[in-house]
């Protein structure tokens, strides 16, 4: 079956979804979002493309895990996520090659869905940047210590400089931004580094079970982009809960497509079928999420998996299954 024709299916049911207004931006931008997934671990079944690692079991025994691996990109929407395409990472080959192959793609099929692009720390990558500045973009990646030269000039700032302090909810942030030159050759350009340190207070039973404490909990959080400077606090904040909407891909994409649709389940082990099966499962996915959110009428049913086993019980009574429809 050809890949190409599905996804030219689901690029339809986008440009219907966004033109009909059933797609909502993000805190104000459209935010594609990306990140790599594994997917059908087994020590037995295994095909041509899998790819392998060595581990060793209880009695130290050498034994090797197969599996196969997907990059994925998402169109991170204020109520839901819009899995846009998928590219299988192939043996032999990193997430990144993989994530540029489907970046490249994707710019050229979905030109305006998202103006920013958002990735961990494996995407602060100077040939995506540049990839995704080709095409008038902006991305986002997170920052870790293993870019050393970058993570500590943005350390060695935060603590010359004064941060801006501000408090939503039961979190209290403290936030820096510096615009950093010389420290990233693969990118070539100034970077803007946002540092963020965030402490929420959340109430807890107390050890001796007799009543209530209030416990912080510290996150600290650094972001590298080619994003302009924030002009006022009101833009900052905007920018850090962009940054945290990375999350997305892991909470609404994966989490839920292995526990609501069961996407982990193989219906036939090969390459081309794995990813087949899981553009079709995505594909629906996104027709019951703009169908629940958008024109869902019973006002009963308040959670996604009960309308789904609503749905399963009405299909499972029918006398006869429905017949094709032919696309």
């Amino acid at each position: 079956m050809s890949l190409d024709d599905i996804r030219e299916v689901n690029l339809k049911i986008y440009k219907k979804a966004r033109m009909a207004k059933m797609l909502t931006s993000y805190h104000g931008r459209w935010i594609g979002v990306i990140d790599g997934k594994e997917i059908t671990t087994s020590s037995y079944c295994k095909c041509s493309h899998c790819k392998k690692r060595k581990l060793r079991d209880k009695e130290g025994k050498l034994k090797y895990q197969y599996y196969h691996q997907f990059t994925a990109l998402i169109l991170a929407c204020s109520d839901f996520s819009f899995t846009i395409d998928i590219e299988p990472i192939l043996p032999g080959e990193g997430e990144q090659t993989s994530a540029y192959r489907l970046l490249k793609r994707v710019c050229k099929n979905y030109p305006k869905a998202f103006s920013l692009v958002i990735g961990d720390g494996l995407y602060l990558n100077g040939k995506i940047f540049k990839l995704l500045e080709g095409h008038h973009k902006k991305t986002i990646a997170v920052l870790k210590e293993e870019r050393r030269q970058l993570f500590e000039e943005a350390s060695k700032l935060s603590l010359l400089a004064k941060p801006k302090v501000y408090r939503e909810g039961a979190t209290s942030y403290r936030v820096w931004e510096h615009t950093i030159s010389g420290c990233w050759d693969g990118y070539g350009k100034d970077v803007r580094v946002i540092v963020s340190e965030e402490t929420t207070t959340r109430r807890v039973h107390s050890k001796d079970g007799k009543g209530w404490e209030d416990i912080e909990e510290v996150s600290n959080w650094m972001w590298a982009t080619n994003l302009e400077v924030s002009s006022s606090i009101g833009d900052l904040k905007n920018t850090v809960k962009v940054c945290h909407s990375r999350w997305h891909i892991e909470n609404r994409c994966f989490k839920e497509a292995a526990d609501m649709w069961n996407a982990e389940h193989i219906y036939r082990h090969s390459a081309n079928a794995i990813i087949v099966f899981l553009l079709f499962l995505f594909m629906a996915v996104n027709i019951f999420n703009i169908f629940r959110i958008r024109n869902l009428k019973d006002k009963k049913i308040r959670t996604k998996l009960n309308l789904i086993m609503r749905l399963k019980a009405d299909f499972l009574s029918l006398a006869r299954p429905l017949p094709p429809i032919t696309i």
